[in-house]
């Protein structure tokens, strides 16, 4: 522990279900961290997701204070769920709901940008952001009319702690209709009616944009005139606490309500049907993958149970794979499909089913998405000999197991493991000079436990994955299905 004095470089991560605040040494080494919950609203019919950002805001006055205690803090990043949408005045307060990544409401919104703007990375589909704009303008005139910005969710919380609001490149970059050569949004999409003219400049995810403001070190006991960095997209906060700074490496997980994976690509890649974001790290993009509701379903099956499941010696003691096969799309899925009206499937269920088979299932499921996104990785000629896992999802050794064993390649889970929040607290140390690249790779180095995958398993799972994948189609006929 450090002492009373120590040095600390503090990272913040706004997820989907929950705000984590995490301190870091020079050295890389977490000192402290702490969580607060809050809730996301979603739509009885699944499209539509609201969120209070102002309960974003509550809970990082709940955890940063505890976090800092006295430290000295050099600087604070903040990374987010992405692309999530907050329209703001003119000194950051929220004037109405933030719309979330997981808002699919804007499917004809995002037909009509492609239609002005086409040919770019990130295709014509609500998550990537930019077609919650007009979205809004159409359906909540009066939430836009008192909007002076729309902001993402780490936007949001600099914005709060600086009083400037910017748009950090990664989180520009995710968004649909982004320029990469012009490092601006199509020009276009502007004077069309499209909301484009509320997102506020685009600034480097490194960029230090301000400092902590006197009302708000007051409120969040962060200490007034400590630098704060733009950040980024989770994605990249979890990439840079898993050392990955440079093209190849191991793929990376991140699993927290949802579940993405990050390989680390040349600048400017763009394979069709996946998700393209910039890196932190000039030359370097991350080439992702998505589930939409990984850790949900698990958060689902432990809510009907009342008790956690993951890890119990019942789920420890079932053979595998499940008598169950289930798809866990229970809020649509992103690749390889992208199917907005995808919705989970439980196969093989019977009277004799329990709660602990359910989650053997769920579990299975998603670890069997996870292998078609792998096998779909593999077939555009990209290599995946090892899966780096972080995030909340990390923390479930049965978990782990199971992906190794559907994956057939060794899963690692770094003894940090801690995501997003401490690679912003890694981003922090970046901007400011406290590190550099070589050494974010030195952090990742320290590997607390390899899962070795169960070649007699792995080819039971293989089976499954295909049955899996028979299952799954049953969404097809969802995708055509009129709303």
């Amino acid at each position: 522990m450090a002492s009373d004095r120590a040095e600390v470089l503090l990272g913040i991560d706004v997820g989907t279900s929950g705000v984590k605040v995490v301190a870091t040494d020079r050295e890389g080494r977490l000192v402290r961290s702490a969580t607060a919950r809050y809730d996301t609203q979603v739509d009885s019919d699944g499209r539509g997701s609201d969120q209070d950002a102002g309960s974003w805001w509550h809970a990082i006055t709940s955890a940063a204070g505890d976090v800092v205690a006295e430290a000295r803090v050099l600087a604070v990043a903040v990374t987010s769920q992405s692309p999530t949408l907050v329209p703001v005045d003119d000194r950051g307060r929220e004037v109405g709901a933030a719309l979330t990544w997981l808002d699919r409401q804007a499917v004809a919104e995002a037909a009509e940008i492609e239609r002005i703007g086409p040919g770019h990375r990130n295709g014509p589909d609500p998550f990537f952001g930019t077609a919650k704009l007009p979205w809004l303008l159409r359906n909540r005139p009066e939430v836009a009319a008192r909007a002076a910005h729309v902001v993402s969710a780490n936007g949001y919380v600099t914005g709060r702690l600086t009083g400037r609001a910017a748009l950090d490149d990664s989180s520009a970059s995710l968004m649909q209709g982004f320029d990469e050569s012009a490092n601006a949004f199509d020009e276009r999409l502007f004077g069309r009616g499209l909301g484009v003219e509320l997102l506020p400049p685009i600034v480097a995810t490194t960029d230090v944009i301000g400092t902590v403001t006197d009302q708000a070190a007051a409120e969040t006991g962060i200490p007034a005139g400590v630098p704060v960095v733009a950040g980024g997209v989770d994605s990249v906060g979890s990439a840079l606490e898993a050392g990955i700074v440079e093209v190849g490496g191991p793929l990376v997980e991140m699993t927290g309500f949802s579940s993405a994976t990050m390989l680390a690509v040349p600048a400017g890649t763009h394979v069709p049907g996946f998700i393209h974001e910039r890196h932190c790290v000039p030359g370097v993009d991350l080439l992702i993958t998505a589930q939409v509701t990984a850790g949900a379903t698990v958060d689902w099956v432990n809510r009907i149970a009342g008790q956690d499941l993951r890890d119990s010696e019942a789920l420890l003691a079932r053979s595998r794979p499940s008598r169950l096969t289930t798809v866990p799309s229970f809020a649509g899925e992103r690749t390889p499909t992208w199917n907005p009206r995808a919705r989970g499937i439980i196969d093989g269920i019977d009277l004799a089913a329990d709660g602990v088979e359910l989650m053997l299932s769920v579990l299975e499921g998603n670890a069997l998405a996870l292998a078609d996104d792998v096998a779909e990785l593999r077939a555009r000629g990209f290599a995946v000999d090892r899966l780096l896992s972080t995030g909340g999802g990390s923390a479930s050794t049965a978990w782990l197991q199971i992906k190794a064993d559907a994956l057939g390649v060794p899963v690692l889970r770094p003894r940090g493991g801690h995501g997003a929040a401490q690679g912003a607290s890694y981003l922090a140390g970046l901007a400011i000079g406290v590190h550099d690249v070589g050494e974010l790779k030195q952090f990742a180095a320290d590997i607390e436990h390899e899962f070795t995958p169960d070649a007699e398993l792995h080819e039971r799972y293989e089976h499954r994955r295909a049955h899996f994948s028979r299952v799954r189609e049953l969404n097809r006929a969802r995708a055509i299905e009129k709303p």
